[in-house]
């Protein structure tokens, strides 16, 4: 398994954290201001945010 961090493009905060096969990450929904990256394990939204594609530790 593996783990996607959804997040808002403009504002790097992360939506939403899915679990999944990697074979099937294509198949997350995305709404247009979205994008997701993979991670390497679970991650809390209010800890992390994403800038340039990469995340980044809040505190």
């Amino acid at each position: 398994m593996a783990y996607f961090a959804v997040f808002d493009i403009e504002t790097g905060r992360i939506e939403n954290l899915v679990e999944c096969p990697e074979f099937l990450a294509n198949s997350i929904h995305l709404e247009a201001n979205q994008d997701m990256i993979q991670v390497e394990s679970q991650v809390s939204a209010t800890q992390y945010h994403v800038v340039n594609r990469e995340l980044y530790k809040l505190y």
